[in-house]
């Protein structure tokens, strides 16, 4: 007893079964119904859409005796004799084994004569790319102008093959792959005709195996049903593929996305064990990650992801572990890791080392929280380094190159030149100029070398301007009053950079935390006390800064606690939250303003020392032109 395969039995016999193609179903349809049907037509898409069953489809609808019309009756003899290929005026042929010229030539030699019982004349020509040159030259002219009861239907899956000639002589239609929830749709049809159970992860896996086309899906079906008898299962199905079934995969990526590496090597050597193709998995994981994107980007409720219901409930959960930045550097590196498995000569290993690699990476970290991690420390190093004094040294920071007027005479003494000051008065633009007129007085004792700045970036007497002199900076404030030992942490605590007083209370406690924790001291160099008194101390920092999260921490509220007890003889309640519209400073801004005035005094102390005077009158050749060193905090 033969056995018709599933492809075969159920394959469609009106415009009306046919799955996923409407676009050409209707248009066909409509051009029979108004007289409007072409004498060729090119059916181009992959394997397994229906091209060549709507060729036959089409023919029944030419030839059926109560035609031409888009639904044939299917039991008139014409009807019958396409759908089993046996219709004498319906011809087949394969265009591998019947590529040559003569093989067209003695198809044209029939074409004149009127078909023996149809309407039409139907010539259906599968593969026709394979087809040589020279047979595609010889089917031009028929082609064009063929008698009026031959019609052409040329199906092919490379439709770029088919010269440009010939695609211009015939309608053409684009076979799409169809979704995947009509092939599921259509397995399980075919599944309650055969009274054979399975549940949902079993069709979803046939469906996913058919990867769009529908003689696929059927095809595998026929194989399950020889393995499974009358119930299949996801597992079995799995097994009975050589394919991992969906919960290996998504145990694989949780272990991924949880960062346990010895996870992964025992789903890689549970899939080794089952024989299973390692690519194949290596691509399963991949469209899993791609699953765990979408969901996380649009949600469960949409047709984008084609899971099973049990499926679509593990994948989101999954999809929940990480941020969507972090799922699509997981697709990223097994995109990657796929193309390395095609072309290893050890494809397990290196899926195995690829997995690994993968569930070791560190989490991605904002950039925005990058920023000020990297500012925090700038800020430490700077009091770090104004900590260790200002002294003069040949390997500290240099500061720019020095711009002066005209030299003064060379020829004048040195008793009867002007004083230091006058010599290095700034002009109103900053730039510093000699005095107009020598003077008798006896010169001012000169002020010590400060720092000497680097040479200009050019070395060849290229300068910088200078700006204007700034005032002396106050001088150390003494020890905490609490008793403690803790100094101030910054030399102008008490003044804030746009002029307003910083509450002395809240340095001391700043200098107590130091004290024990520097790190937490230096966050807290950039809070704005809001209010400072024994019953409430009250800190502000920008909305999403760095430093405020750093703050808001048990530990680090617990120790500020402590060290403002310690200051203030009581323990505060301790608020951190947005500085709102307050305009208060923060003791790293009043460090920033100190740290200014100072460098900007050193350098004109370096300006004022004899050695400097000595050189603008050394080098006049230069056209007045000098640089002067000096170390900058």
């Amino acid at each position: 007893m033969s056995y018709t395969v599933l492809a075969r039995k159920y394959r469609p016999q009106t415009f009306a079964d046919l799955v996923g193609q409407e676009h050409v179903s209707r248009t066909l349809g409509n051009a029979i119904e108004r007289g409007r049907v072409a004498h060729a037509f090119l059916f181009t898409g992959a394997r397994g859409v229906g091209k060549t069953t709507t060729a036959r489809l089409l023919a029944k609808a030419l030839n059926c005796e109560k035609g031409p019309t888009p639904t044939p009756c299917g039991v008139c003899d014409a009807c019958k004799e396409i759908a089993a290929g046996l219709d004498l005026d319906v011809l087949e042929i394969d265009g591998a084994s019947n590529n040559g010229v003569d093989d067209v030539r003695r198809l044209q030699e029939t074409l004149p004569f009127r078909p023996a019982r149809d309407r039409f004349k139907i010539v259906i020509v599968d593969e026709v790319h394979m087809l040589s040159t020279g047979a595609f030259n010889a089917f031009l002219k028929t082609l064009e102008e063929p008698p009026a009861h031959v019609k052409f239907i040329f199906a092919t899956t490379e439709v770029h093959k088919v010269p440009i000639t010939i695609r211009s002589r015939c309608q053409r239609y684009d076979f799409r792959l169809i979704p995947h929830a009509l092939v599921t749709a259509r397995v399980r049809e075919i599944l309650s005709v055969e009274q054979v159970e399975a549940d949902d992860a079993a069709i979803a896996l046939v469906a996913r195996e058919a990867a769009g086309s529908m003689r696929d899906a059927l095809t595998v079906l026929d194989q399950l049903l020889a393995l499974g008898g009358d119930k299949l299962e996801g597992e079995s199905v799995a097994s009975g593929l050589g394919i991992a079934s969906r919960a290996q995969v998504f145990t694989c990526l949780a272990s991924l996305l949880e960062g346990d590496p010895a996870g992964c090597l025992r789903s890689v050597s549970a899939m080794a064990e089952q024989g299973l193709d390692t690519l194949h998995f290596a691509r399963q994981l991949l469209e899993g990650a791609r699953d765990l994107v979408v969901l996380r980007v649009v949600g469960g409720q949409d047709a984008l992801v084609e899971l099973a219901p049990d499926e679509l409930e593990h994948a989101q959960k999954l999809a929940q572990l990480r941020e969507r930045p972090e799922l699509e550097r997981l697709f990223a590196g097994l995109a990657k890791l796929v193309e390395e498995i095609g072309e290893a000569d050890l494809p397990q290993l290196s899926l195995e080392m690829g997995l690994v690699r993968l569930s070791d990476r560190p989490a991605l970290v904002p950039l925005q929280e990058l920023l000020e991690r990297m500012q925090g420390l700038e800020q430490q190093l700077r009091g770090s380094a104004a900590g260790g004094g200002g002294a003069a040294s040949g390997g500290g920071s240099r500061g720019g190159p020095i711009k002066r007027g005209p030299a003064p005479e060379s020829a004048a003494p040195r008793s009867s030149r002007a004083a230091p000051e006058e010599c290095a008065a700034s002009a109103p633009d900053g730039t510093l100029r000699s005095a107009p007129a020598p003077s008798s007085e006896p010169a001012a004792a000169p002020s010590p070398l400060a720092e000497l700045p680097p040479p200009s970036a050019a070395g060849n007497g290229v300068v910088a301007t200078m700006p204007a002199a700034a005032p002396t900076p106050a001088a150390e404030p003494p020890p905490s009053a609490a008793g403690n030992g803790v100094a101030v942490a910054n030399g102008s605590a008490g003044h804030a950079a746009n002029g307003v007083k910083a509450d002395p209370a809240w340095a001391r406690i700043v200098g107590a935390v130091k004290a024990s924790q520097p790190a937490l001291g230096a966050v807290l160099d950039h809070g704005m006390p809001l209010e400072v008194s024994p019953e409430l101390l009250r800190i502000g920092f920008p909305d999403g800064s760095f430093f405020g999260r750093q703050a808001q921490s048990a530990s680090a509220r617990e120790a500020i606690g402590l060290a403002a007890e310690q200051v203030l003889g009581a323990r505060p309640s301790l608020q951190i939250g947005t500085p709102g519209d307050a305009k208060i400073s923060t003791l790293a801004q009043t460090e920033e303003t100190a740290r200014r005035s100072r460098n900007a005094a050193r350098r004109e102390a370096a300006l004022r020392h004899p050695r400097v005077l000595d050189a603008l009158e050394v080098f006049e050749e230069s056209e007045g032109s000098v640089d002067v060193q000096v170390d900058l905090e």
